[in-house]
């Protein structure tokens, strides 16, 4: 894991789906978006003469991804239309994401023009940071405070609190707190992350939603399932902590929850201790 104490910054900046694009002081004037029509479990291709440096779109019911000079459009569900902006080394382009329809008359794959011979400047300090105010701001209101209330600080054990999660249009940003009430130093190691599936005759999921559960109450989710989830990313302010120290740390996931979800966060090699931690998204 990395060690920067400016580690939230640029996980916040990649879940923004808009840009300010000011030049010389004056903003642009907004450019007409190409109309792009898709069709569900088929894939739009957009191609570009240069690498694609960033594609974001307003809604999760198209997956977006991209490479090299490529941006593959699938729409997941009927009836949604959405933006879409893709970012070039020198040029941006806007696009508007039709409702799936017929596969006759789909968009397969469209070249985009080649890239402006005038490049775009690029932003001024100023600029750059009222713009990361602004998205950080939006990323900070639109996180869910996790209620932890209940976990206790136990002497003889490293004790993880999940602080807040913010949901983006295709990941999961996961804020912690881990504390080390042990007599030695303690080694902050990446983390795994489990979907926990309990049984359909248990705790009421919706009654116990933004919550961390202490572990009598996990003990009542009974014979339980675990589907383990991809880590993309998980920074630390501190990676060692000494004995009464508490850094705190962000987990991502490329993962979308929609029902309330039971999450549980492990960290390893924790010695005779168990390093973990279950709430309810």
């Amino acid at each position: 894991m990395k060690r920067t104490s400016l580690s939230f910054l640029p996980l916040f900046l990649s879940v923004a789906l808009f840009v300010t694009n000011e030049v010389s002081g004056q903003v642009s004037q907004p450019s007409p978006a190409q109309h792009l029509a898709t069709a569900l479990d088929h894939i739009t291709v957009l191609e570009f003469s240069e690498p694609v440096t960033l594609a974001a779109a307003g809604s999760s019911a198209f997956s977006i991804e991209r490479s090299d000079n490529k941006v593959l459009i699938k729409p997941l569900k009927a009836g949604v239309s959405t933006d879409l902006f893709v970012w070039t080394a020198s040029r941006r382009f806007t696009y508007e994401l039709d409702p799936p329809g017929d596969v006759k008359t789909m968009n397969f794959a469209v070249d985009s023009p080649a890239a402006a011979a005038k490049p775009i400047p690029e932003p001024r300090d100023d600029q750059m940071t009222k713009i990361a105010d602004m998205l950080l701001t939006r990323a900070f209101l639109g996180a869910d405070r996790i209620e932890n209330g209940d976990i206790k600080n136990e002497k003889g054990r490293v004790v993880v609190r999940v602080e807040s999660v913010f949901q983006s249009s295709n990941s999961v940003y996961i804020r912690y707190s881990i504390r080390n009430l042990v007599d030695r130093p303690y080694r902050v190691l990446k983390p795994a992350i489990w979907e926990v599936v309990p049984p359909d005759a248990t705790l009421s999921l919706p009654a116990l939603r933004r919550t961390q559960l202490d572990s009598r109450t996990a003990q009542k989710l009974g014979q339980i399932k675990r589907n383990s989830l991809v880590v993309v990313s998980a920074e630390i302010r501190k990676e060692d902590i000494r004995p009464g120290e508490e850094t705190q740390g962000v987990i991502v996931l490329r993962q979308q929850f929609e029902a309330p979800t039971v999450l549980q966060v492990i960290f390893p090699d924790a010695g005779d201790h168990h390093v973990s931690a279950t709430f309810v998204f």
